[in-house]
């Protein structure tokens, strides 16, 4: 099997203990979204992180909803904003990624919903014909860190904001956690596989990590 990002090469056991954001593969921009609701007021901010195979910020927004009834229904609202922001943003390729299951799997599934997400879930269907290449995923929240805060900033706002190739402070910060994670988790990777492999399948996949600590350290 080719390796096409460095998500192929994610030990099992480091999984089960902390997921990390990774870049997606090389062309693609990845948006991560999340949702922060409120139930006394029936409000909830999206957020929606871009950025691309370097790490880089491409662009955010938090933008604001009312008429929310609970959380599931501002989770889809935060996927639906995520990918309206890829097509404002003229994105042709893009890997979706949030930590909402519920919305990722209806959203995956090839049969039509019937639940109270539905209105919400075929608006996301519907502009998948805008990319030329389009995946939804799911992560833990660890992994969506960026997009958890974004959200949580919105609220300082009373309408939507955009940053292009930017995002507020607090966003940043946690963009360049997330290298650091990344990079210690790469290079530990790398170490092990030097000390350990002999067959061609890991020769390639040390090759693949050692140009991958190179883009983490650029990008740090």
């Amino acid at each position: 099997m080719e390796i096409e990002t460095i998500a192929d090469l994610r030990p099992p056991l480091l999984i089960a203990k902390q997921e990390l954001w990774r870049p997606p593969e090389m062309g693609s921009i990845k948006i991560n979204f999340d949702a922060s609701f409120h139930a006394a007021s029936k409000g909830s901010i999206s957020g929606a992180i871009a950025r691309n195979d370097s790490g880089q910020i491409m662009g955010a927004c938090p933008y604001p909803h009312i008429g929310i009834a609970d959380a599931f229904i501002a989770e889809a609202r935060a996927c639906e904003r995520a990918i309206i922001f890829a097509v404002e943003m003229g994105f042709r390729a893009v890997q979706i990624e949030g930590d909402s299951l519920t919305t990722i799997k209806k959203t995956n599934s090839k049969t039509a919903d019937r639940s109270v997400l539905s209105p919400v879930i075929q608006d996301i269907k519907d502009y998948v014909r805008c990319f030329e290449k389009i995946t939804f995923r799911f992560f833990r929240r660890d992994a969506n860190t960026a997009a958890h805060v974004l959200a949580g900033e919105g609220r300082r706002f009373s309408e939507p904001m955009y940053w292009v190739e930017e995002a507020p402070a607090a966003v940043v910060r946690i963009v360049a956690a997330d290298w650091r994670r990344l990079s210690k988790l790469i290079l530990s990777e790398f170490v092990h596989l030097v000390s350990s492999s002999s067959a061609e399948e890991e020769f390639r996949k040390i090759i693949h990590l050692a140009s991958t600590v190179v883009l983490v350290s650029r990008g740090c």
